[in-house]
């Protein structure tokens, strides 16, 4: 079984004002509670001051605001939507937060090598171009000190279907295919919902990209949500969080 096309044509494309919008208004209980946490103690404390954190994918800048409100790194967010940053930079200012709009394949302006730390929080589910995702993460790859952390949660392809406090990834008995479209519901905060395509790859997929862009083999977290957050059904996690490193010397 597979999603219809009529509910993927009538869900909203990630580059456009209206998704943005969307973006901005989303509950985002879960990703607060299981992915922040998880980020945070991924990327460490920073290991001098100034130390950079790369934010890719930063959308309306939450995680970003985060990195460097709580976590005390310097942050630069990148997105491939210029509406999306709009919103960054009005909602989420802060002096160690730059804001940059990319292609979402190339980091031509970073030399290599310069990076401490990077983060990637719900970005490849949005992107259907297996090329674009491995060129990007060999990117990532390229621009990260030796031994630095590179930390990246996505939706978990073991929860399709699952109906969570504040998303739905795929429709309830369905199964994908590699790169499928999946119709994704998230939750606003006024109580309504909109609903974008993602695209299903299993966890062999992401450990794929990372260890062909030269990365160590990943560490694999499923956080659960507890008390009125968790699942309506038999319980798994919302997210995964996988967490790696370029190889080289520790920080």
């Amino acid at each position: 079984m597979t999603a219809s096309s009529d509910r993927s044509q009538a869900a909203l494309a990630w580059d456009t004002p209206a998704a943005a919008a969307a973006y901005r208004d989303r509950d985002m209980r879960l990703a607060r509670q299981l992915i922040f946490p998880a980020v945070l103690d991924g990327v460490g404390t920073p290991p001098y001051p100034g130390a950079a954190v790369l934010d890719i994918g930063c959308g309306t800048g939450a995680l970003t605001l985060e990195l460097a409100d709580t976590g005390g790194w310097s942050v630069q967010g990148v997105d491939p939507s210029a509406h999306m940053l709009d919103i960054a930079r009005a909602d989420r200012p802060h002096p160690r937060v730059g804001y940059r709009l990319f292609d979402g394949r190339s980091l031509a302006w970073i030399p290599d090598g310069t990076i401490d730390a990077a983060v990637c929080c719900l970005v490849y589910c949005t992107d259907p171009d297996d090329l674009r995702l491995a060129a990007l993460t060999a990117e990532i790859h390229r621009v990260l000190r030796p031994g630095a952390p590179y930390v990246l949660a996505d939706l978990n392809p073991g929860a399709v279907g699952e109906q969570f406090a504040t998303l739905r990834y795929g429709e309830p008995g369905a199964s994908y295919a590699e790169g499928a479209p999946v119709p994704t519901e998230l939750r606003r905060l006024d109580g309504g919902s909109v609903t974008t395509v993602c695209h299903y790859r299993s966890l062999p997929a992401y450990t794929a990209f990372l260890t062909g862009a030269g990365f160590t083999a990943p560490a694999t977290d499923t956080p659960f949500a507890t008390g009125p957050d968790r699942a309506a059904g038999p319980g798994r996690a919302p997210y995964m969080v996988l967490s790696t490193a370029r190889p080289g010397a520790g920080r």
